[in-house]
């Protein structure tokens, strides 16, 4: 298959969190509510130290870099009760999103989720958006037991559709991975999103296609 703008594929697998739904406002103000209990600020590059890892990883990580006297169960639990509420009422599609899945699922395109999130937020948010049903597959880099550092999570993907790493589109907003799944061969869409200002121009040249919108891969 082709779509405007792209090579021909057989299956495409999406970042969730700042690539399919617009969130990551809501993980700033959990670190901004996170770190006012210990007296402290968001430290500067905070979110860019963390965009790459898993859950566990990012309690471990916050913790013993900044010597917090908790624990990463408390840390873990924080960062779920305050965004549960988010993501199963409040955070919506990026525009366009939805008419691209349905596209694609018109088309027979096999459609999978992959993501550092846990699956009682994403979940939530897919149902509230009314999305779930276009995803063949969703994995969690949590139940792999690895993280976006390693094309892991891509390659699970491709095996449960039936596909290769030069047949399949990733979209991802966030540099690192956008660089693990050209590294694995994959075809990779970079998808804008304000919180990634930063790293924008070694995004644009890091991956087959930039888009600031979905409706730019759209045969309108």
């Amino acid at each position: 298959m082709k779509l405007k703008n792209l090579n021909d594929f057989e299956a495409v697998i999406f970042d969730f969190d700042g690539t399919l739904v617009d969130s990551l406002s809501l993980w700033r103000d959990v670190d901004v509510a996170f770190f006012k209990e210990f007296n402290m600020e968001v430290p500067e590059n905070y979110d860019k130290e963390i965009a790459h890892l898993n859950f566990n990883e990012i309690a471990d990580f916050t913790i013993k870099k900044y010597k917090l006297n908790t624990t990463s169960e408390y840390l873990l639990k924080f960062w779920h009760d305050f965004s549960i509420e988010e993501y199963s009422h409040n955070i919506k599609c990026k525009p366009f999103a939805k008419e691209l899945l349905k596209y694609l699922k018109d088309n027979s395109v096999k459609i999978s989720l992959a993501t550092t999130n846990k699956k009682e937020l994403f979940m939530p948010c897919l149902l509230n958006n009314g999305i779930d049903s276009y995803f063949d597959y969703k994995l969690n880099v949590n139940d792999y037991n690895t993280s976006k550092k390693e094309p892991k999570i891509y390659l699970e993907a491709c095996k449960l559709m039936n596909t290769t790493p030069t047949k399949t589109v990733v979209f991802e907003d966030i540099l690192e991975p956008i660089l693990t799944a050209k590294k694995a061969n994959f075809q990779v869409v970079g998808v804008y999103d304000k919180h990634n200002l930063s790293h924008l121009k070694d995004i644009q040249k890091s991956c087959d296609l930039f888009i600031n919108s979905y409706d730019e891969l759209l045969n309108k």
